[in-house]
């Protein structure tokens, strides 16, 4: 358990955690801390994304999940591929998603990060999921899952696994965050692809 948070970048960063349960506390963190934004693939912003490219405002944002998926994989993929790394925003509480990004990280030299979000209780979930805007809440049954799925999950596992790296991380909010760029990451590349050093 960490209260004071130091990561590498380039790396692969994946949240592991329940809705509510400081994902989004977190990013901001990390942001301010010196990753870009641009490193960010968050499937909350790209489901919303896909529903603003189709003009389907008044859909909710679970029915584009799949082309957030998609669209997220894609920008993974890209950002890696220039060796920038990226931070994965969602629950990843499914062993399955966890592992295509340590697949990929490995397979580009990178190391693969866990932030593992605090176990909370329904309760305290649903509380937070209800302050939410009605398009960003979580059907309290699939909070329900969740809690589920994050009580099996702990650092040995995620070892197992592949992970390099595991952070517990116990208070989103308060964790002091240092992020320390081997080099500048998506500037570094404009920057060769403009003939600037």
């Amino acid at each position: 358990m960490v209260d004071k948070l130091v990561i590498e970048m380039p790396a692969v960063v994946v949240f592991v955690g329940a809705a509510g349960s400081g994902k989004t506390t977190l990013r901001q963190r990390l942001i301010e801390a010196g990753v870009a934004p641009e490193q960010i693939v968050s499937l909350d912003e790209l489901r919303a994304e896909a529903r603003r490219d189709r003009g389907q405002p008044d859909r909710p944002l679970m029915h584009f999940s799949a082309a957030a998926v998609r669209r997220a994989t894609e920008r993974a993929r890209g950002l890696v591929a220039r060796g920038d790394g990226y931070v994965a925003d969602a629950t990843h509480l499914r062993r399955v998603d966890r592992h295509e990004h340590v697949r990929r990280a490995h397979e580009h030299g990178l190391p693969a990060i866990c932030l593992l979000l605090p176990n909370l209780p329904v309760e305290l979930l649903a509380e937070r999921n209800a302050s939410r805007t009605p398009d960003d809440q979580v059907p309290v049954e699939a909070l329900r899952r969740h809690v589920h799925r994050r009580s099996l999950i702990d650092s040995a596992g995620l070892f197992a696994e592949g992970f390099d790296q595991v952070h517990e991380i116990v208070e989103p909010q308060r964790v002091e965050v240092n992020v320390r760029i081997a080099r500048s990451p998506i500037t570094a590349t404009k920057g060769a692809a403009d003939g600037r050093r």
